[in-house]
Order: structure tokens, then C-alpha cells, then sequence
């Protein structure tokens, strides 16, 4: 077994947000593999990067209608955001949460971790483990 190291570092806030910890995972590479995955996983990181970049220029530009290609543009992101990154972190999330929940984790600990009462994240951990992996979830546990 390899040892993985996770240490929190405090980042410069964009404006005015919070503070928040980064989470910096660290170990040897083949704890770290992706194989196939590192180029869905960039793909995935440009798209969020377009979305923001896409919606603070539309905001601060603070018309009334858009430009047909800003409409295009706004097309586009909502269908890449609802078919593609939406259901792939949703299955990274369900790998995680299936993960955690054979493992041994509390329906208590879950819970906190997803910020909802108890019996909700064990509704959602019973839903989950009743049902096979979906293919987003399959893949982002590297099946």
C-alpha cells in the first residue's frame, strides 16, 4: 500500500470570497493514475474555466440582450455543462460517496461531509448502493 499525503494551503480569495483551504493530494505516481482519463479531466477543467470567463464578461457587460454569438455561446456552455461535466461529477461524487460507504463511513459522517441532515445522505447512500454504478461513475472509479 502507498501512502497519499493531503495537506490544506490557504490561497489568495478572488475578491472578496472567503478564505478556503486547497486540497493538495500528493503521492507516488501510480497512486495518482488516470489513465485514460487525464485528457476528459483537462477537457472538463477548460469548460469550467470557459463558463466562468463566458458568464463575468456577459455580467459585467451588463446589457439588457445579448449579441447572437454571445446567445450561442450561452447555448453551448448549458449543453456541455447539463450532458457532460454535470453527470461526470455526478458520477465522480457517486463513486465517492459508494466508495466511502463500503468502506465504512457513518450515514453520520456522510451527512456532514454533504451538508444535509442524516437521513437524507442516508437515503441518498441506500438509493445508490441499491442501483449499479452508472457509466460516469464506472468511469471516474477507473472501471
Amino acid at each position: 500500500m502507498t501512502d497519499v499525503v493531503v495537506r490544506a494551503e490557504l490561497r489568495k480569495p478572488y475578491e472578496d470570497e472567503p478564505r478556503a483551504p486547497d486540497r493538495i493530494v500528493s503521492g507516488p505516481h501510480e497512486a495518482c493514475d488516470l489513465a485514460d482519463g487525464a485528457d476528459q479531466v483537462g477537457e472538463f477543467a477548460r469548460t469550467l474555466e470557459w463558463a466562468l470567463l463566458l458568464l463575468r464578461t456577459l455580467e459585467r457587460d451588463g446589457r439588457d440582450r445579448a449579441p447572437e454569438d454571445d446567445l450561442n455561446g450561452l447555448h453551448a456552455l448549458v449543453r456541455a455543462l447539463d450532458q457532460r461535466l454535470i453527470p461526470t461529477l455526478e458520477g465522480v461524487r457517486d463513486a465517492a460517496v459508494r466508495r466511502y460507504r463500503e468502506l465504512g463511513g457513518s450515514y453520520g459522517s456522510l451527512a456532514k461531509a454533504m451538508g444535509v441532515p442524516r437521513s437524507t445522505a442516508q437515503t441518498r447512500s441506500t438509493a445508490l448502493l441499491g442501483r449499479e454504478p452508472s457509466a460516469h461513475e464506472r468511469w471516474a472509479s477507473g472501471q
